[in-house]
């Protein structure tokens, strides 16, 4: 079994909001990250994530900055020291119309990229808090469940810890895994993660989780169950914990960059990879303060909505709304622009197009005015937005036909564009000036632009947002069932069935 991870100083001086070189040193601390058959020596360094934990710096320092100081930090009333208000406990409208300006933020300072930024999983450790009785309720002789929830949300909020999550089963053979219903079977505890003994320092696990994104550059992961896998047979398969990212036995698998790229051709919005990892978890040491949930997975059904007795408060709040909603402003826009700098946006095809596209950006501000609304206090008094489940399910749909449609505008020019060493070339710039031109438009304004589009709609970057748009709230289909299963029909039904009662009307024939 691999060492238990020395014990964090959670009683320490709270150093405050994130700042950019206290989150690059953070990353300093050894963990195991592997990448093309190589273990990775430095993450800020390394070419596949230097520029990704630079960016996430500039944004920690912006927070810090006289610019957005007021609107991404605040003082917190229950602590009285000053934190990122991605941490911030809302109890009041007021709170969350602060914690959408700090999202709105996030994802304006990062063109709505990142799907796991700091400010996205701080909600999934807040949404847990208010059910913090009932992760009590399920009693252990060695821990309280719902109290190392909330001690644990303190020790991120007074360090402002930026966390990734994992929680999927490794994609190995789901055959005997019913459409509706998954539940693990004998074999699967061969890979799922799962607890194989009890210590008197904390349970040790084993077994593989997919698919944590922006695992190297986080400090801690949180673990748990999705809606799809919360079912279990074997008790020993439920658990819920968080961990350093360097914990002991903790392994993380990276994909393929899709940032590396040779020669001159510009890709503005590839340096936000964020990467996707496997984890595995071999003998890892999980102490007991920092579990959750074990053998009974009662608290986090509830919390998913995952029991079919209407949909769950909305606690996840903000982040990834307000990133769907720059992420759909921004591909509108370059596609607007493009139609504009080739002289096809009066085409009656195009418009056509680019109105669909402005529709689904008006339908989405709606939808979140809407939830806002809607917003409101829970028993517990935290104050959660108006449900929000099938903005989430309505934009796995949509965000594929955004791209198709500004794929569609842009045409074969988004495929045959020069680089920027072309551009400077006095050889081959005459023909660029001549034959690579827009209307109205140099080349080099034209290429960037459609470089831009590139990223978004053609490059293998732009491919891998969209396989993780569609995939990143859990399966669809089992979303949309969960969404029926909460869905209140019978006010209607009872209309339609006394409606059936009786024979019929029918219209009068002369």
């Amino acid at each position: 079994m691999a060492a238990a991870p020395a014990p964090r100083d959670q009683t320490a001086a709270a150093p405050g909001p994130m700042t950019g070189a206290r989150y690059i040193a953070s990353l300093k601390d050894g963990r195991e990250v592997w990448i093309d058959g190589r273990r990775v020596d430095d993450v800020t360094t390394h070419p596949a994530f230097k520029d990704m934990v630079g960016e996430l710096a500039r944004v920690y320092d912006l927070q810090n900055g006289p610019k957005y100081r007021d609107e991404m930090t605040c003082v917190d009333p229950e602590s009285g020291n000053r934190i990122s208000v991605s941490w911030l406990f809302p109890r009041s409208a007021d709170d969350l119309k602060k914690k959408r300006r700090n999202s709105e933020l996030w994802n304006e300072l990062t063109w709505g990229q990142l799907g796991r930024s700091p400010d996205i999983l701080a909600p999934y450790i807040l949404s847990a808090l208010h059910l913090k009785d009932a992760y009590s309720a399920v009693q252990h002789p060695k821990c309280d469940f719902g109290e190392n929830l909330r001690k644990y949300y303190e020790y991120c909020r007074d360090n402002d810890l930026f966390l990734t999550h994992a929680l999927g089963d490794p994609q190995v053979d789901r055959s005997g895994q019913q459409q509706n219903e998954r539940r693990t079977t004998a074999e699967d505890t061969e890979v799922v993660l799962h607890v194989v003994e009890e210590t008197s320092e904390g349970v040790v696990v084993t077994g593989g989780k997919q698919l944590s994104t922006a695992a190297p550059h986080s400090n801690e992961v949180y673990v748990s169950l999705s809606a799809t896998f919360a079912r279990r047979n074997d008790p020993n398969c439920v658990l819920a914990f968080a961990i350093p990212t360097d914990a002991p036995g903790l392994k993380i698998l990276c994909r393929e960059p899709v940032s590396r790229w040779f020669g001159s051709w510009g890709h503005p919005l590839q340096m936000l990879d964020e990467q996707d990892a496997m984890l595995f978890f071999d003998r890892v040491l999980i102490p007991w303060d920092r579990l959750f949930m074990l053998y009974d997975p009662s608290p986090i059904v509830s919390m998913l909505g995952a029991d079919g007795k209407g949909e769950p408060f909305n606690f996840l709040g903000w982040s990834n709304l307000c990133r769907v909603e720059v992420r759909m402003r921004l591909i509108t826009a370059v596609a607007t622009m493009v139609a504009e700098a080739i002289g096809v946006i009066e085409f009656r095809e195009v418009a056509a197009k680019l109105g669909e596209m402005a529709t689904y950006c008006n339908i989405w501000r709606y939808a979140m005015d809407g939830i806002e609304h809607r917003a409101g206090p829970t028993p517990s008094g935290q104050w959660t937005l108006g449900p929000g489940r099938a903005m989430h399910i309505w934009f796995a749909q949509v965000s594929g036909r955004m791209v198709e449609l500004l794929r569609e505008i842009c045409a074969s020019g988004i495929i045959m564009q020069p680089s920027e060493n072309d551009l400077a070339s006095p050889d081959i710039r005459p023909y660029l000036d001549k034959y690579m031109r827009g209307k109205g438009v140099d080349v080099d304004y034209k290429s960037r632009l459609f470089r831009l589009a590139h990223d978004l709609a053609a490059s293998s970057y732009g491919l891998r947002q969209d396989i993780y748009e569609y995939w990143h709230g859990g399966d669809p289909a089992r979303n949309r069932i969960n969404l029926l299963r909460s869905f209140d029909q019978r006010e209607i039904q009872g209309r339609i069935r006394e409606m059936l009662s009786q024979p019929l009307p029918h219209g009068a024939v002369e």
